[in-house]
C-alpha cells in the first residue's frame, strides 16, 4: 500500500471554509456545495481509516512466532482492538477488518477508495461481488470488471453498482449462478404464522423467479398498468391507503378470487372454504365474536359478515354454551355469468363514483346480506373493488337497490350526500 490522504488535506480544507455553518440560513446553491464538501470529506476519512485498520489487521497477523500489535494491546484479534481503539460496535469493526482483507484482493478497487475517488459503501458493493467471483477467472477479466465498476462507483450512487457488480459477477462465473440458482431453491420456503393482536405474520424466502411472478401481479393491484383513479368530490372520502397496504389486499384479492372460482382445486374432496363460528345470537345481532376455521384469533361479526359476502364460507353456528346447533348453508360467490350481467347493467367499474378500478378486481357484493337471507342474485348484487367494498360494509359509503338497479350515497363528516344512481344500462338484466 502506498502512502494515502493526499486528498484529505485539500477536502478537509474546504469544508472547514464553510464552518461553523447554519444550513438553515444556506441557499439552496449552498446546500448542494455544502453537501458535496462534506461527501468529499467522508470519503477521504473512511480512506484513512481503511488505511488505518488494513496496517493494523496486517501486523495483529505476523508470520508464526511473531509479534502481534493486537495481543500486545491486549486483544485477540484486529477486530477486537480496531472496536476497543475507535468506540464502534464489534459487528462495525469486524465488517471494517473484512473490507479492507477483500480490498486487498482487489487492488484497481483498493486504490480508488483509499485515494477517495469512491467511497466505503459502493467499494464493498464491488467487493462482495467480485472477490466471491475472482476465483478461478483469469486476473485480466477481473481488473477490467474492476476498472468498469470503479469509473461506474465514481458517478453512480451505491445501490446502482451494488446491482451491476451483482450483474458483471454473473458474467464472469455463470456456473457460480446456476450453484446459487439451485441452493436458492432449496431454502425456499413460506409461512403464515399464528394470530396475534388480529394480525398474522408472515415470513418466506422465494426464488427471484416466484418473487417475480407474485410481484408483477401485487404491482398490477398497487399500481395498475390502465390508470385507476378515484375522484370523489368535494368533502367525500379517499383512498388513504399506503403502498404496503395495497400490496396486502391485492395479495388477499388473489387468493379470494381463487377460492370463488367453481373450477378451482379441491381441499379434503371439497373447494377451498372458510367456516366461520359463532352464536346465532351474536349473527342474528351483528355483533360479538367469530372464529374462522384454522385460526385461534377471534375476529367480528362485522369481519364474518363480508367474509361472507365475497364468497368461499359456510357458517358453523353454536349454542351460547357452545354445543353444536347447525351447518349453515355452503355459500359461493357470485358466478361468473352473473358478475358479467353486473357488468352490463353498471359498466365496467367500481360502481363507486369516481372510482375506475376494472370490474375484473372487483368484488361482488351483496346489497342485503347474505347472512340476512339476502339472495345471490343478480338484482342483489353489485361490483365494488376491495377498499370501497370495506368501504360498504364499515360506512361511510351506502347502496340500496331501487327496481333491480343499484343506487349509492355517501355519509361522511356530518354530511349526507343524495341517492345517485350509477346503472349505465336503461334494461335491468335479468338474474342467470
Amino acid at each position: 500500500m502506498s502512502s494515502v490522504g493526499s486528498g484529505a488535506s485539500m477536502a478537509l480544507t474546504q469544508l472547514a471554509a464553510l464552518l461553523p455553518v447554519d444550513p438553515c440560513t444556506l441557499t439552496d446553491q449552498q446546500v448542494v456545495d455544502f453537501l458535496g464538501r462534506v461527501s468529499a470529506a467522508r470519503r477521504q476519512i473512511e480512506a484513512l481509516e481503511l488505511a488505518g485498520a488494513a496496517e493494523l489487521n496486517r501486523r495483529s497477523d505476523p508470520a508464526p512466532g511473531g509479534d502481534s500489535l493486537a495481543k500486545r494491546l491486549g486483544h485477540k484479534t484486529a477486530a477486537q482492538a480496531v472496536e476497543a481503539m475507535t468506540g464502534t460496535s464489534g459487528k462495525s469493526a469486524r465488517r471494517l477488518v473484512a473490507d479492507v482483507e477483500d480490498l486487498a484482493k482487489l487492488p484497481i478497487v483498493e486504490a480508488a477508495v483509499l485515494d477517495g475517488r469512491i467511497g466505503r459503501e459502493s467499494a464493498e458493493a464491488i467487493a462482495g461481488e467480485l472477490t466471491k467471483a475472482a476465483e478461478g477467472v483469469a486476473p485480466s477479466e477481473v481488473a477490467a470488471v474492476e476498472a468498469e465498476l470503479v469509473e461506474l462507483a465514481a458517478a453512480a450512487p451505491a445501490d446502482r453498482v451494488r446491482e451491476e457488480a451483482h450483474k458483471r459477477a454473473a458474467h464472469l462465473t455463470p456456473d457460480l449462478v446456476e450453484q446459487r440458482a439451485a441452493a436458492a431453491h432449496e431454502k425456499r420456503y413460506f409461512w403464515i404464522g399464528k394470530e396475534e393482536g388480529g394480525l398474522a405474520r408472515v415470513s418466506g424466502l422465494l426464488p427471484v423467479e416466484h418473487a417475480a411472478t407474485i410481484r408483477t401481479v401485487l404491482d398490477g393491484y398497487a399500481s395498475p398498468k390502465r390508470k385507476v383513479t378515484f375522484e370523489p368530490g368535494p368533502q367525500a372520502p379517499v383512498d388513504p391507503r399506503t403502498i404496503g397496504q395495497k400490496y396486502a389486499d391485492g395479495l388477499r384479492d388473489v387468493f379470494a378470487a381463487h377460492a370463488r372460482d367453481a373450477d378451482t382445486l379441491e381441499v379434503g374432496g371439497d373447494h377451498p372454504m372458510v367456516w366461520v363460528t359463532t352464536t346465532e345470537a351474536e349473527l342474528a345481532a351483528g355483533t360479538g365474536l367469530a372464529f374462522i376455521a384454522g385460526s385461534s384469533e377471534p375476529t367480528s361479526v362485522s369481519v364474518a359478515r363480508k367474509v361472507a359476502c365475497s364468497g368461499g364460507l359456510q357458517e358453523v353456528v353454536l349454542t351460547e354454551a357452545g354445543a353444536f346447533l347447525r351447518l349453515g348453508r355452503t355459500k359461493r360467490g357470485f358466478n361468473r355469468r352473473q358478475r358479467r350481467a353486473m357488468v352490463a347493467r353498471d359498466g365496467g367499474e367500481c360502481i363507486i363514483p369516481g372510482c375506475t378500478v376494472p370490474a375484473y378486481r372487483a368484488e361482488a357484493h351483496h346489497v342485503v346480506s347474505w347472512l340476512e337471507g339476502g339472495p345471490t342474485d343478480v338484482d342483489n348484487g353489485v361490483l365494488l373493488c376491495p377498499f370501497h367494498h370495506d368501504q360498504v360494509e364499515s360506512g361511510p359509503w351506502q347502496i340500496r337497490m331501487v327496481d333491480g338497479r343499484p343506487q349509492v350515497r355517501w355519509s361522511y363528516g356530518g354530511t349526507v350526500a343524495d341517492w345517485q344512481a350509477v346503472t349505465t344500462s336503461t334494461q335491468a338484466p335479468v338474474s342467470p
